[in-house]
């Protein structure tokens, strides 16, 4: 390769064949380099962005215009907001941000994998106004945040994660060699809870009716209203209640298939039978596990989410799901 200066005293090279052929096979090259290159990148982009997914806990959860995917926290803090009163204490909204973290732990170890379809109903109103909840949504951020990755376990595995709203004045033994840490606990404060009394009446037909609905065996309609057996456990639900047919074999209805029979807000309750029967109620929901509202006293009282939860349920301890 020479040089050669022209008349404007600019030094210009001189290409020779080899140099020039150099050159076209550079240029001819140069997309197949690239295509390597960038498809190189590209794969540990998507490989990244892969494992990245592959390493969150997500939830998938049907709403009413199709299925919402979140981060199993971000799912948590909208949970929060539904299943527990708004202006609850902060400490009382962590130990229900711990249960129901430890309640999709179950789920995520039940199916095998780190995504899971749970329940969305009423999760869609958070949809397009999360901001417009206020400060219980800012509250159950804070909660769950500051419990993130807390769950509730027993001999290393997560606890069956129960809890309701109000008890009748003490909490339900399971009665469960699988769950012994589900024991009665005394809740006296709840009877202050603003929904602790109830009255639920129903008439004569319907009662009859819905008896024999969920019933087998063909009944008289006298042993249906005056002759059920009813049994209550020491804390004073409804454990079953137990009819005689026409063939006198006998046939049980289990205390919470009872309630929801007749929409009663628990299965603590006693009975009067004139032209209708009146169910005289105490508590709300099915009295196993955490008491809302006992959990709020004690927070209110000073304890903090974790003396609230070993309360509630003995001999568990916390630990870190991952």
């Amino acid at each position: 390769m020479g040089c050669h200066m022209n008349k404007n005293g600019i030094v210009s090279k001189k290409t020779n064949k080899r140099d020039a052929g150099s050159f076209l096979l550079f240029v001819f090259l140069l997309p197949y380099v690239c295509a390597c290159l960038w498809g190189h990148v590209g794969e540990e982009a998507e490989s990244l962005k892969s494992n990245k997914q592959q390493d969150e806990y997500l939830v998938e959860a049907s709403v009413e215009w199709g299925t919402w995917e979140l981060p199993l926290e971000e799912y948590l803090t909208y949970r929060l907001c539904l299943v527990m009163p708004g202006d609850y204490e902060i400490e009382a909204r962590k130990a229900q941000a711990v249960l129901l973290r430890t309640e999709m732990a179950a789920l995520f170890a039940e199916q095998g994998q780190k995504r899971v379809t749970a329940d969305g109903e009423g999760l869609a109103k958070f949809y397009k106004d999360a901001a417009g909840h206020g400060d219980a949504m800012k509250d159950s951020r804070q909660a769950v945040k500051e419990t993130e990755g807390k769950i509730l376990t027993y001999k290393g595995e997560p606890i069956r994660a129960s809890y309701f709203k109000v008890s009748n004045g003490s909490t339900r033994d399971a009665g469960d060699e699988d769950c012994p840490y589900l024991s009665a606990v005394s809740c006296e404060q709840d009877q202050e809870a603003p929904d602790y009394r109830s009255v639920v009446r129903v008439e004569r037909e319907p009662y009859l009716e819905k008896l024999q609905g969920v019933l087998e065996g063909d009944f008289e309609e006298e042993t249906l209203w005056e002759e059920g057996k009813f049994s209550f456990d020491e804390a004073g639900y409804m454990v079953n209640v137990t009819y005689l047919d026409k063939k006198g074999e006998m046939e049980k209805i289990s205390g919470e298939t009872f309630r929801h029979l007749f929409s009663l807000p628990s299965a603590s309750f006693e009975m009067d039978r004139e032209e209708q029967v009146v169910f005289h109620v105490t508590g709300v929901g099915h009295g196993y596990g955490m008491s809302q509202y006992a959990a709020e006293c004690r927070a209110e009282n000073g304890e903090n989410y974790k003396e609230i939860l070993a309360a509630f349920f003995f001999q568990t301890e916390l630990a870190n799901f991952e």
